[in-house]
């Protein structure tokens, strides 16, 4: 699209039908969309999901994409509890014939396998960022996906460590990349109003995920943890393939996506998609309205920020000399200038993000271990068993956040934290008393006591992760504009994934040690920080996923008591935007 055709798309309409309202953004769209059939849902949920399950199918192929990523990531768990994967894999060479518990090597090759994914995430969390702003959320979503299954297929047949070590770097590359486009996509095709509900479904069947594992463990491993770990793995591999089954064919690329590309057309063109499967027919988007919606958004800006209106300030279009670029020379470029996600005052929100995110990984690596830590107690309680009812505890998890999840993102991360930190503390201590228990005190624990308290107390922990993980997402997820959302997400995840793979170097020698208490009070340090940088992140609950500033409340701003039109309040991110005009719609006079 040359300069002279850019000028004319965004022209002002003469259209005396669309002058009567204002045009409508993407966003608007599809919240219109949504709320047009608010009569039929008043009749029931389930009536509207079978009404329109082509629209909600969108949701459930991402959420068993998700699911897909956490049975993958959820095996090391029990496969490193397994004898005969710790005979084949773990056992250091030419001791095959020892008895001897030490021969085992958790603390080079059980670290290495638990933190290979995370290897392949920091790596992917980069590039997959990238590739999904430039190549496309749902062609990297499908990459991933392939890689996933094929990968999974393959770790069946491992031999050694090295083999399988290789295996899972590359599918921990997959997982990035299924991470990147899963919650980008879902941001981007969810209505405004229900965006926060509809990205914690999807989230919350990363505990499906989970679930799915613990129950094969139970089938495939029995109470000696001597099953077939071969078998394990390929039917981990399984809601990866199904997942890439629905993801081709039901699931439809991001508008915004297309928007940023400037392929105004073909953004139109899926919003309608969209729009229809809803089920909104009366008043379908235009290219000519979604032109002058752009045209007004940036004339609005180029008066507030002092620009010519052809400049692009924080536009969601991307100048043309870029789309005619060569594929992977954009992907170069674009992680070349990865620093546009710190520029312009956005390290505010960046930085938090990242240091929260790492700190939340490094709390959570404790949970690649818990089966092994619960056969590490020697409790009456079978392990595995124990890592079941552990994973059921991120159900009521993952109810509490998307229950809670509108009352404020930031504040969910920061209960997640604050409640994860205390129960490690209190873990630490009972792991103490159990390995250390005193002559004169010692209690018989043939009813289960200690099972009990050391299962109550990890699925607090689980409940409390899940709360952390599941707000994390959808704030990092409303933190950038649509033009770096994927790169910005990327770098965050990124961050976290690189405390996750040099962490296990740090738990497996204390797990090798018999060292709980350490290990627990560690990462409790860890949970600890964690909530002193959540408090610095920008909260952004129901905030739209705009590009262009709300003129009217910068205008509001800056005419108000103060009078101040500083550089400073330019770059303030749109995050910190107060309320949205979706929560004014539902509310209505009250506000």
């Amino acid at each position: 699209m040359q300069q002279g055709e850019m000028a004319d798309t965004f022209q002002p309409l003469a259209n005396n039908s669309l002058e009567l309202e204002p045009p409508r953004s993407i966003d608007d769209y599809i919240e219109s969309a949504y709320r047009h059939n608010s009569t039929l849902r008043h009749k029931g949920y389930l009536l509207d999901i079978i009404q329109h399950w082509r629209y909600y199918i969108i949701f459930l192929a991402l959420g068993i994409a998700n699911s897909g990523d956490s049975a993958e990531m959820g095996c090391t768990s029990f496969i490193l509890s397994s004898v005969k994967f710790q005979h084949d894999i773990l056992l250091k060479d030419g001791e095959a014939d020892g008895d001897d518990a030490d021969e085992i090597d958790f603390a080079g090759r059980g670290a290495a396998v638990a933190g290979a994914h995370f290897a392949g995430m920091l790596i992917s969390g980069l590039l997959s960022g990238v590739l999904a702003d430039v190549w496309g959320r749902r062609s990297t979503l499908l990459l991933g996906l392939v890689c996933n299954a094929i990968v999974g297929v393959l770790s069946v047949g491992a031999r050694n460590a090295a083999e399988l070590c290789m295996l899972r770097f590359v599918l921990g590359v997959g997982l990035g990349m299924v991470i990147a486009g899963v919650v980008t996509l879902c941001a981007e095709v969810s209505p405004p109003s229900k965006r926060g509900r509809f990205m914690t479904f999807v989230g919350s069947c990363y505990t499906l995920g989970f679930m799915y594992t613990a129950c094969w463990a139970l089938v495939i491993f029995p109470r000696s943890g001597s099953g077939n770990w071969r078998l394990f793995m390929f039917m981990n591999a399984l809601p990866t393939m199904v997942a890439a089954s629905l993801v081709m064919i039901f699931v439809p690329e991001s508008p915004r996506y297309f928007l940023c590309r400037g392929k105004t057309k073909e953004a139109v063109h899926v919003a309608n998609v969209i729009a229809t499967r809803i089920g909104y027919v009366d008043k379908l988007l235009t290219e000519e309205e979604l032109g002058q919606h752009l045209f007004q958004a940036r004339i609005g800006e180029a008066k507030y920020h002092d620009l010519d209106a052809n400049e692009s300030y924080g536009t969601v279009e991307t100048p043309p000399a870029i789309i005619q670029e060569n594929l992977l020379r954009e992907v170069w470029m674009s992680l070349v200038s990865i620093k546009q996600v710190f520029a312009n005052g956005m390290y505010s929100t960046t930085i938090p993000l990242q240091l929260s995110f790492f700190s939340l990984t490094l709390a959570t690596g404790v949970a690649q271990w818990f089966t092994r830590i619960f056969q590490m107690l020697e409790l009456p309680t079978d392990a595995y068993v124990l890592s079941f009812c552990n994973t059921l505890a991120q159900i009521p998890g993952m109810m509490l956040a998307s229950g809670l999840i509108e009352t404020g993102r930031r504040r969910l991360v920061m209960i997640g934290f604050g409640g994860g930190s205390a129960i490690l503390i209190l873990l630490s201590t009972i792991a103490n008393k159990i390995q250390n228990p005193e002559k004169e005190t010692t209690v018989d624990d043939s009813e289960g006591l200690n099972s009990l308290i050391v299962l109550g107390l990890a699925c607090s922990y689980s409940i409390f992760l899940c709360m952390a993980w599941l707000s994390l997402d959808v704030l990092s997820a409303e933190s950038f504009p649509t033009k770096v959302r994927s790169t910005g997400r990327g770098v965050c995840v990124a961050t976290g994934r690189m405390g996750g793979f040099c962490v296990q170097f740090l738990y497996g020698p204390l797990i090798n040690e018999g060292r709980l208490t350490y290990m627990f009070g560690i990462a409790s340090l860890f949970a600890i920080g964690g909530l002193v940088m959540s408090c610095q992140t920008t909260d952004t609950t129901h905030v739209d996923l705009r590009d262009h500033w709300d003129y009217s409340k910068v205008d509001s701003a800056v005419n108000g008591e103060n009078g101040s039109h500083d550089r400073q309040r330019r770059k303030t991110s749109l995050a910190e935007t107060k309320r949205s005009k979706y929560v004014s719609v539902e509310l209505g006079s009250s506000l």
